[in-house]
């Protein structure tokens, strides 16, 4: 190993041995904020919500402002999900390296308020557009209909562009006939009646209205050549006209050349979603971050959910990196698929890429499950999928891996979407942008700082080049129970961690272990310590599976929801030597040592609150754990604390912390000194040891 380097010395390194093989390797990322105190549906469960889109568009100033100062900002919109009342918003910076698309940001409305334009003015404007492009007589007015009254809501130009000029078709509507609209409350774009279209008519159309004195002009599907001729044509109407208080909405362009790049912001369950615009390595990577990270937290947003008892997590949303090619003849996956095979491989052997990036809780009813904690066939199918891409030679299909992976990489309910190492958007070709040639890694969740994300992002890159140098085609590990028992704990996962540094190193890629020893700090925090006699006693949080729920019947949906009753922590003592002379109890129960990385390491699972649904009603919430260190000879308690998982003291709390300080006022608390014991015999129960759990004890089955 090169001792001495830093991190950006090392991905220099990464860099080149790509760039000596030939190799470009795009990467994207998916980090995710929220406000410092969420109140309200779109901050927990709900995707979209007005305070997510306010964010949003503020957000989108400041990266005008400091990243991409001739971007176009576009409200476009995506996937529509059963239950939610229209499609999912994603505010998009479209920037061109060379050029300006939009120069006169001050014209756009990005924060929430009412804007200043009149119906009257949408209709001026809407007759200079059609006019500028010599369309005057398609321009139609849309009609809104309702209970008391019919009103014109905006105006439709049916447009598309053959590439060489503007086109339009007669529509069966005029100024004498509007076009009745769909009821909702989306930009009128996507409200028009097209299928009443007679078949083979144009359904391309730009639309003008006026909604709370914004004037909203919707951008049909078009490439790219003639989606930059109608930003054009429409920055010189705005500059002509003094006109403000602007919002573009409708399609992005297609057919974008390499220079355009895009930030998406994007509405997502509980958090609001920042899309990268891809890099080609980890510096241009880095720099988007930073960007996007600067952007949000100038606006008020972060990257850390505080809980009602103190605790400090993720926002519960994903980072989600996916990396791939900048085309599919040059994709690195499909020029040689055995890649993929060893990329499997070698993720199932070290789960610590499966577990030590993720969110709050892992496990096969999580967002983010490995493949071999689904059906007890998935192991075995998958190693044989394995050997199928590794022995492809040449000229291979690309659909072919979606063929191999498709059935294998999903959650527990079969979503393709939801497995940790997801082919979604690979060469899927049932779904409209499925054949992006992207491998998504859906195991890491944002961290509360950029620089640590750029760790974990540069972490990633630097296993997947190691597996380009060399590839990793050992059989598929049979992990077994021992997967949950030890690799729950953070010391196994560590241990983990530094296995897989060591093989980077002896392949000439010197990444230090000791730059993710932040992110373990800050995924498995110190709950208590306490002194032992010629020792100390650390107890930190541990990783949990909270299992899958029977199907409930919500109305029209049927949803499985997971039973979050239990908690896992780690106890590690400073030395072996102090087993010679005493011993732990939790809860009077005996706590058998494992020896991990040289320290003697436990866990310990216990009910630690009460929900519903969940598994076995007859176990009682065991919260508060006490924890005794015992003398081996006089049976005497030396030391003793006890820890808390919720208030102490009382029932409720005070609402939610509104600072990190209340926050880690309240995690101290939790930890509460038992001296009372100290000196009194205490009562010592064997545990019951299943032959699932020999590491972990899980107080749940446990006699007292």
């Amino acid at each position: 190993m090169t001792k001495g380097l830093s991190l950006e010395q090392v991905a220099e390194i990464v860099e080149q041995k790509l760039t000596d093989r030939g190799i470009c390797l795009t990467m994207g990322g998916e980090p995710t904020y929220l406000p410092h105190h969420p109140t309200g549906a779109e901050w927990n469960l709900d995707a979209m919500g007005p305070e997510k889109l306010d964010y949003a568009r503020k957000m989108a100033a400041r990266l005008l402002e400091a990243e991409c100062p001739g971007a176009l900002v576009l409200q476009i919109f995506g996937k529509w999900y059963p239950g939610e009342p229209l499609p999912r918003w994603n505010v998009l910076l479209v920037d061109h390296a060379d050029e300006k698309l939009w120069t006169q940001p001050h014209r756009l409305l990005l924060e929430d308020r009412k804007g200043s334009n009149t119906a009257s003015k949408a209709t001026r404007i809407a007759n200079k557009i059609a006019e500028k492009l010599d369309l005057k007589g398609r321009l139609i007015p849309a009609l809104e209909e309702d209970s008391n009254t019919k009103k014109v809501a905006g105006w439709v130009l049916p447009l598309d562009h053959d590439g060489k000029s503007w086109k339009s078709v007669q529509w069966p509507w005029s100024k004498e006939k509007p076009i009745p609209l769909i009821e909702g409350d989306s930009p009128i774009g996507l409200r028009l009646p097209l299928d009443e279209l007679p078949k083979r008519t144009g359904r391309k159309a730009l639309t003008i209205e006026c909604k709370n004195g914004a004037l909203g002009i919707f951008i049909p599907p078009l490439k790219w050549k003639a989606f930059r001729k109608l930003v054009t044509l429409l920055e010189t109407i705005a500059e002509e006209n003094d006109l403000r208080d602007l919002i573009f909405c409708g399609y992005a362009p297609g057919g974008c050349p390499e220079e355009v790049r895009t930030y998406g912001l994007a509405a997502d369950p509980g958090v609001l979603e920042v899309n990268l615009p891809p890099s080609n390595n980890w510096f241009e990577f880095q720099a988007g971050l930073s960007a996007a990270d600067k952007a949000a937290r100038k606006v008020g947003l972060v990257t850390t959910r505080l809980h009602l008892n103190g605790a400090e997590n993720g926002t519960g949303g994903g980072f989600h990196l996916a990396l791939g090619g900048t085309s599919v003849e040059t994709n690195p996956f499909v020029t040689k698929p055995e890649r993929i095979s060893s990329l499997l491989r070698f993720w199932q052997h070290h789960p610590a890429l499966s577990y030590a990036f993720s969110g709050q809780y892992v496990g096969p009813g999580c967002q983010a499950p490995r493949f071999d904690e689904g059906p007890t066939h998935s192991l075995y199918e998958t190693e044989v999928a394995c050997e199928g891409m590794a022995s492809v030679q040449s000229d291979f299909d690309p659909a072919r891996i979606d063929h191999f992976l498709k059935n294998l990489m999903t959650d527990a309910a079969g979503n393709t979407h939801r497995a940790e190492l997801c082919f979604d958007k690979f060469f899927n070709t049932a779904a409209p942008n499925g054949c992006m040639g992207i491998i998504e890694f859906r195991a890491f969740e944002t961290l509360p700082e950029a620089r640590m994300n750029a760790v974990a992002a540069l972490f990633l890159r630097s296993i997947v080049t190691r597996l380009f140098l060399k590839p990793f085609r050992k059989r598929l590990r049979r992990f077994g129970t021992t997967l949950h028992d030890e690799f729950f704990l953070p010391s196994r996962l560590w241990q983990d961690v530094e296995e897989i540094c060591t093989d980077l190193q002896q392949t000439g890629l010197p990444f230090s272990s000791g730059w993710l020893k932040p992110i373990f700090d800050f995924r498995f925090p110190l709950r208590g310590k306490f002194e032992i006699p010629n020792g100390q006693i650390e107890v930190r949080q541990a990783l949990e599976s909270f299992p899958l729920m029977a199907e409930e019947s919500q109305g029209r949906a049927t949803v499985r929801k997971v039973d979050n009753s239990t908690d896992r922590l780690e106890i590690r003592l400073s030395d072996s030597a102090c087993l010679e002379k005493g011993f732990l109890l939790i809860n009077g129960i005996e706590v058998a040592f494992t020896e991990v990385n040289g320290s003697p390491v436990a866990g310990v699972r216990y009910k630690c609150a009460s929900a519903h649904p969940a598994l076995h009603p007859n176990v009682p919430i065991q919260s508060p754990l006490l924890f005794e260190w015992v003398d081996q000879k006089s049976g005497k308690t030396k030391t003793a604390a006890r820890y808390h998982h919720w208030h102490p003291t009382q029932p409720v709390y005070d609402g939610f912390p509104k600072t990190d300080a209340e926050a880690a006022k309240r995690r101290k608390a939790r930890w509460i000194p038992a001296n009372e014991l100290v000196g009194k015999v205490a009562t010592r129960v064997t545990p019951r040891i299943s032959p699932e759990y020999k590491v972990t004890l899980d107080l749940r089955r446990q006699k007292v």
